[in-house]
């Protein structure tokens, strides 16, 4: 006749079978962001708040409802993914208006793209004015993996890593066409589109 054994288990630390005793080390996992294995900011994750949309809001498809299963910075016309501050951004959501919980929301994404096209003009203009210094500065470690962001905007650009930007016209479309890229994981910037945005700048 077999012999049953019994089973106990005690959280965080042994279990025993009979005369057979075995520790059992238990690993935790943490809620904690690790660099490089967070998905992109452009990713579609819902972070979004009962705020109603103002009349004139514009989307990407030329509609004027919020495209919810569109990845973020598409469905807040806002493709570079700038997070909300108080800089008032021409074309800019009030927050009381703006559906993100952390993220700029712009009425149309011609706004979302010069906006955009301002941030990266200015932080080239201050010194971060090579490909790594700009998306350091553009997209931090804690939160993105920085340095294949680095590498696909060098290799849209191709340009190295230690090339000196200017921030002409033509090097501000591409990193603007690159990064969006990167930030929303598809080709939504058109040429037109950049052309109507830096326009306005």
């Amino acid at each position: 006749m077999e012999k049953k054994k019994k089973i106990l288990f005690i959280s965080g630390g042994v279990l025993t079978t009979g005369a057979i005793v075995t520790t059992i080390v238990l690993v935790r996992r943490r809620n904690k962001r690790k660099r490089g294995l967070l998905p992109p900011r452009g990713s579609n994750v819902l972070t979004t708040n009962n705020n109603e949309l103002p009349s004139n809001f514009q989307n990407w498809n030329g509609g004027n409802t919020y495209l919810s299963n569109a990845p973020r910075g598409i469905r807040n016309n806002n493709p570079g993914n700038l997070i909300f501050t108080n800089i008032k951004w021409n074309g800019k959501l009030p927050k009381e208006q703006n559906k993100d919980r952390r993220f700029e929301m712009f009425i149309a994404p011609v706004y979302g793209v010069r906006a955009m096209i301002k941030d990266l003009k200015h932080d080239i203009e201050k010194g971060k004015n090579t490909v790594p210094l700009l998306v350091e500065e553009y997209a931090p470690r804690f939160e993105n993996n920085t340095d294949h962001y680095i590498q696909t905007v060098c290799k849209d650009l191709k340009v190295s890593k230690s090339a000196k930007l200017l921030p002409t016209k033509n090097t501000l479309r591409l990193l603007v066409l690159s990064m969006t890229k990167v930030e929303t994981g598809g080709n939504y910037v058109s040429n037109q589109l950049f052309e109507q945005a830096y326009a306005m700048i």
